[in-house]
């Protein structure tokens, strides 16, 4: 592949460097998934770059094939934390069990690293009485959490941002952001610095084992770089004098793992939990390329299942519409080819999205208050992840049709 302004190829694995890389899923050509469009003309022709993942066959991480340039990723971020209920839950339970593991209060220092809207300093705050800061790229985002009362710097994580923050930390978070990252290593090296002896980082991803056993495809997209398991993720930490003190699992998001890490020469002691996953993994050969070869077929036959059905319901004259303009929806619609003649508009309540248009399908994004003057036949979930939530939502809107999950499997709730 020819690089370009923003999109050249990877060849070198993020954590070890090895070249020997193998492919194992292809979703061909797709658009930017957060970068939404005025009209329908501009969404409809977006310029598309090659998403596929590929597996080190050293190391074990899983990552794309190109990367595109952060600043057109993150500069202008349209996704907000806020929005979703369930995740300020999560966001206040982790607050509370980390105060009693590790000793925070009120004097504690904690810097979010990609903090977006600060949701999450919010609601350690409201735990801690604590001072935070939160170090995120995208100016509208930070915008926002400093008018909701969070100090907020606007930057890429590195460590010309530590020196200006100019102490260490108590506490450093970064929830569904070290996946985004293309140079890993200039991130994990700046957060070292900022941790004093017997601090603690915690990291939030998805869970590659839950993105294999769940069929959880649709959640490749230009800003998920790498697909990280425990195996590589341990590695790393070694590789710069740091260890991974815990893994745990969480349901949010669909399966993410929370990886608490801390300084090598600190007090913490790995959890026999996180000795028993390590196990497992290299038991189900997840450290091995062939538990990965066979899954792009399946997924494949999944994204042509989605399609079949979604047009046999469109031949019955059903009228269909989306839930969630996000950037695993935009994955799903754009590798299953469903168009607005198909998926008549996109509900969304992220007043940045409302009045745009999707990357690639051209399909339009309005607000919640129009399900009812709508009132379709089925109501397709694009974050399933918070399926939950949104049934509870639109019901209590009063409708009374059908929702359709694709992910795990495709099924159809009343």
């Amino acid at each position: 592949m020819e690089s370009n302004s923003i999109c050249h190829a990877h060849t070198k694995c993020r954590v070890c460097k090895s070249t020997d890389l193998s492919e194992y899923l292809d979703l061909s050509l797709m658009p930017l998934c957060n970068n939404l469009e005025p009209t329908q003309e501009l969404a409809k022709n977006k310029e598309r770059f090659p998403l596929k993942i590929m597996f080190c066959n050293n190391c074990g991480l899983s990552q794309l094939s190109v990367v595109i340039d952060p600043e057109v990723l993150f500069s202008y971020y349209t996704y907000m934390s806020g929005i979703n209920d369930g995740y300020k839950k999560h966001c206040r339970q982790m607050a509370e069990d980390l105060k009693d593991r590790f000793n925070l209060s009120d004097k504690s220092f904690h810097v979010d690293i990609g903090g977006n809207d600060g949701t999450l300093l919010s609601q350690f705050k409201e735990v801690l009485n604590h001072e935070v800061l939160n170090v995120d790229p995208s100016e509208n985002i930070t915008e926002i959490a400093r008018s909701n009362g969070i100090p907020s710097m606007t930057d890429f994580w590195g460590l010309p941002v530590t020196y200006k923050i100019a102490k260490r930390a108590d506490l450093l978070t970064a929830t569904n952001v070290f996946a985004h990252l293309d140079n890993i290593i200039k991130f994990i090296v700046a957060c070292r610095g900022m941790l004093h002896r017997n601090a603690i980082l915690v990291i939030e991803n998805p869970y590659l084992i839950d993105f294999i056993d769940n069929m959880e495809y649709d959640t490749t997209y230009f800003e998920h770089a790498s697909y990280w398991s425990l195996l590589p993720m341990m590695r790393l930490c070694d590789m710069y004098r740091l260890k991974v003190i815990a893994a745990e699992k969480q349901k949010i998001h669909g399966g993410t793992m929370r990886y608490i890490i801390a300084r090598k020469e600190s007090d913490h002691v790995p959890s026999a939990e996180m000795k028993k996953l390590c196990f497992e993994e290299r038991k189900r050969g997840f450290d091995k390329f062939e538990v990965y070869s066979g899954w792009a077929d399946k997924v494949k036959h999944h994204i042509a299942t989605f399609r079949k059905k979604i047009l046999d319901l469109k031949g019955q004259g059903k009228t269909i519409i989306g839930f969630a303009a996000s950037a695993k929806g935009n994955t799903l619609l754009n590798a299953a080819g469903i168009s607005p003649d198909i998926l008549d508009c996109i509900i969304d309540e992220t007043p940045t999205k409302i009045g745009m248009f999707s990357p690639g399908t051209g399909i339009p994004i309005i607000g919640i208050e129009n399900i009812m003057k709508i009132n379709p036949d089925y109501i397709v979930i694009l974050s399933w992840n918070f399926m939950v939530e949104i049934i509870a939502k639109v019901k209590a809107l009063g409708y009374a049709g059908s929702f359709i999950v694709a992910v795990p499997n495709f099924q159809i709730i009343d």
